[in-house]
């Protein structure tokens, strides 16, 4: 609840009512509905304490469903099921530090090229290790194989075929 009772804007009375409020996420503005502090005077928008992180979790759900993007529960999993911790998941994707803490928190949301990758090192065969290995990570117990992450990445694509000589 919001102990503002006065807008220091124009001085009206703030109530509390449902209303469904424009939430700007990068570019895009998702209507969000919830129940918010409002200015009677002038309209203005006041949020308590974790009003708008619930805000912007619910818009940016709407924009991974508008997208098709993963969603935090389906990146959580990906990420624990080939045993990363977040820091080593954000170093194997090349992103910037705690950025896997808000996509599980579902504060933020990933770009196309970041949900394919993550997809890509979900379903390829040792794309995961070969990731792994080239981002200087060690081993995780829950490696897929033995084998070189290399040669399993190899393996899964399909080769052309033998070029005939003359």
């Amino acid at each position: 609840m919001n102990d503002l009772l006065e807008c220091p804007i124009c001085g009206a009375e703030v109530k509390r009512q449902r209303a469904t409020l424009p939430i700007q996420v990068s570019s895009r503005s998702i209507p969000v509905d919830g129940e918010y502090s409002t200015c009677t005077g002038c309209g203005e928008a006041f949020f308590a304490p974790g009003e708008m992180d619930r805000a912007m979790r619910a818009a940016s759900s709407v924009i991974r469903d508008e997208d098709g993007l993963l969603q935090p529960e389906e990146i959580r999993v990906i990420r624990e099921e080939l045993g990363f911790s977040q820091a080593e998941f954000e170093r194997l994707l090349g992103v910037g530090e705690k950025t896997v803490v808000r996509w599980e928190k579902g504060t933020i949301f990933q770009n196309g090229v970041t949900d394919m990758l993550m997809r890509v090192v979900r379903d390829v065969p040792g794309c995961a290790a070969y990731l792994r290995e080239h981002a200087g990570l060690a081993p995780s117990a829950k490696s897929q194989s033995h084998a070189s992450p290399t040669d399993s990445v190899r393996s899964s694509v399909p080769q052309p075929p033998p070029r005939r000589t003359a």
